[in-house]
């Protein structure tokens, strides 16, 4: 990276010029974005149809984040069975390699 930049004071009377190029301050500002992006805690609602896959998708909908833990209404009792005994581990994986600097404690799955 290069070096920070500060505001040149009213009455510089320099030779060097006081503009900046944008190849200078956009991977910058590019990586402030990309975290700022990645911790939203939010995005996991707005994922969980990607990350159940489009069969499942009509019958979940991802409700809250909060904590780390996410809640997911599930429409029958057959679906929560199968959902918490034998595809959380799945769901918790992939939750975790799409947001990797969220911290996923769990899943809880409700019907409703």
């Amino acid at each position: 990276m290069s070096k920070p930049y500060s505001r040149t004071s009213r009455s510089y009377d320099g030779t060097e010029v006081t503009s900046h190029h944008i190849n200078d301050l956009l991977p910058n500002v590019l990586s402030k974005i990309g975290k700022a992006y990645e911790q939203r805690s939010d995005l996991i609602l707005a994922m969980w149809p990607i990350i159940i896959g489009p069969k499942l998708s009509a019958l979940t909908q991802a409700v809250s984040f909060s904590s780390g833990v996410l809640v997911v209404k599930v429409k029958n009792s057959t679906l929560y069975s199968l959902l918490s005994q034998n595809d959380k581990p799945r769901l918790l994986s992939q939750l975790r390699q799409k947001f990797p600097r969220v911290e996923i404690k769990t899943i809880l799955f409700r019907i409703g």
